[in-house]
């Protein structure tokens, strides 16, 4: 028997409102119907809600449209801005601008200076043949531990003489 939570409190708000959507509606009523400490929550909050409407109502005065309306047109005033001078708003500008031009034109040169070399480029080809063995056997080399081990198995003394021989 849990008491409702937050979520539920302010669903049932919204309930009691008439606001709420069919699903939601629909799983508060179950919950309320299954859990008599919700249920008698959900009475309290009735009471407190009905007891509203016996407190006396506030009218506005006969002034308050008048007032507010005097408040916001003294917020919405136009609030004079300090001038800078024509010269110092366009050095701002050039400023700026300089400023926009200097990033681009880094952010390029260290896209070309870090950017690694084309897969067609001569360097790379030459880097492929130069590895040419290496890259024929990458499938047996992975299953190697170490590299020693893999240097190991290339020495010609380690196997004795060849079959052929």
């Amino acid at each position: 028997m849990a008491r409702l939570n937050d979520e539920e409190r302010k669903n049932l708000v919204a309930y009691l409102d008439g606001e709420l959507d069919a699903k939601t509606s629909l799983d508060l009523e179950t919950k309320l119907n299954l859990d008599p400490a919700a249920r008698a929550e959900v009475d309290a909050l009735k009471q407190a809600w009905e007891m509203l409407d016996y407190l006396p109502r506030a009218e506005p005065s006969a002034t308050f449209t008048h007032r507010t309306l005097e408040r916001l047109a003294l917020k919405t005033s136009v609030v004079p801005q300090a001038r800078t001078g024509p010269l110092l708003g366009r050095w701002f500008r050039i400023t700026w601008a300089a400023g926009i031009v200097l990033a681009l034109a880094g952010g390029f040169a260290a896209t070309r200076l870090f950017s690694p070399a084309p897969v067609d480029s001569p360097e790379v080809e030459q880097h492929l043949v130069r590895h040419l063995r290496a890259l024929e056997k990458v499938r047996l080399l992975e299953q190697a531990d170490d590299l020693r081990f893999v240097r190991d198995l290339d020495d010609p003394d380690l196997f004795g003489d060849e079959p052929g021989s």
